[in-house]
């Protein structure tokens, strides 16, 4: 058998050598291994404020509330001004005469008419015909349109608690617009650190008699019974109070919805 001897100075010269290209080989490795990874979280990567990315800057509020209620008509909304003076967009008159009168649109148009009616006058049903009729010389709505508004709504509602109120009241204001700042989280259920500017339409407030400040939401809905309502509407009339509040930086007294259909104030 045949044996080689080394000096130990030549075996822990190769080692030294050996552990060099073994360091050099795991270095190597590492940077192999630290690209694979680094490919591989950029490939993975997703960007971390997709949510907000996702998230509306503005709004309305007839808009959150159709997220929150399906199946549920959106309103239409007509008027833009700040109360009753704003002008109205007149349709040429064949055009308007084509329309469809819908559901829906027969809402809006006694929505319409609520917010015209005079608080100073003392209506009867000759007096509410001439109104109307009044809408359709300045072409406001057509024959077609006028024939459909329920009068006896109209004379009922200027019989009512609310209307009286109305004539006591010191400052009325209606269809007053509005832009709000809301957290994001509220409207779409995320834990975001964002803000949406809502935007939407106050039919009605006023400051009655004694000074309080009454908050007002016009609905032609057809229900059963008020609770029906509340649920549908309670977060509209929330952000609408809290929008009211932040521009007025007064408290709102009260909060109503008027049910056209039950002829009724239904307490918020």
């Amino acid at each position: 058998m045949d044996f080689k001897v080394y000096e130990k100075q030549d075996l822990q010269e190769k080692l030294q050598i050996e552990n060099r290209e073994n360091e050099m080989h795991f270095v190597e490795e590492s940077k192999r291994y630290e690209i694979k990874e680094e490919r591989k979280k950029e490939l993975e990567w997703k960007y971390p404020y997709k949510t907000s990315c996702n998230i509306p800057t503005m709004t309305s509020v007839s808009r959150i509330k159709e997220e929150n209620m399906q199946n549920h008509l959106p309103e239409l909304l007509v008027f833009t001004g700040e109360n009753t003076k704003s002008q109205e967009a007149k349709v040429p008159e064949f055009l308007k005469e084509e329309t469809k009168i819908t559901p829906a649109k027969k809402g809006s148009l006694v929505h319409l008419c609520l917010q015209k009616l005079d608080e100073k006058q003392d209506y009867d049903v000759l007096k509410i015909d001439q109104f109307i009729q009044s809408l359709v010389q300045k072409q406001i709505i057509c024959k077609k349109e006028a024939e459909a508004i329920s009068q006896k709504d109209l004379l009922r509602y200027t019989k009512s608690e609310l209307f009286n109120d109305l004539k006591q009241a010191k400052k009325i204001y209606k269809e007053v617009p509005f832009y709000f700042d809301m957290e994001a989280k509220e409207i779409v259920n995320k834990e975001v650190n964002e803000k949406i500017l809502v935007q939407g339409i106050i039919d009605l407030y006023y400051i009655d008699k004694d000074g309080h400040m009454i908050l007002v939401d016009y609905k032609t809905d057809f229900v059963k019974e008020e609770q029906e309502l509340i649920l549908k509407y309670q977060k509209q009339l929330d952000i609408y109070k809290r929008a009211l509040e932040e521009a007025t930086d007064k408290r709102v007294d009260k909060t109503y919805i008027y049910s056209v259909y039950l002829q009724k104030m239904i307490v918020l």
